[in-house]
C-alpha cells in the first residue's frame, strides 16, 4: 500500500483549490483511503508535476 503524501498541514488554498501540504485537490485527498496503488501513482506523480509547476508544499509546523 502506498502511503499517504498528508503532512497534516491541511488547507486548501483558495487560488489553486490545492492543499498546501499535499498539493492533492480535495477529490483526490477524499478518495485517497479507497482507491488503487495504480490510482494512487497517478495522483502522487501529478502532485511531483504540480511541484515541477512551481507548487511549493507548506512544511507541517516543528513540534518542541
Amino acid at each position: 500500500m502506498i502511503a499517504s503524501p498528508c503532512t497534516g498541514v491541511c488547507r486548501l488554498n483558495p487560488v489553486s483549490a490545492l492543499c498546501e501540504g499535499c498539493l492533492r485537490s480535495s477529490d483526490e485527498i477524499a478518495c485517497w483511503g479507497s482507491t488503487t496503488d495504480m490510482h494512487r501513482t497517478q495522483i502522487l506523480e501529478r502532485i511531483f508535476e504540480r511541484e515541477d509547476a512551481g507548487h511549493v508544499r507548506v512544511a507541517p509546523p516543528e513540534q518542541a
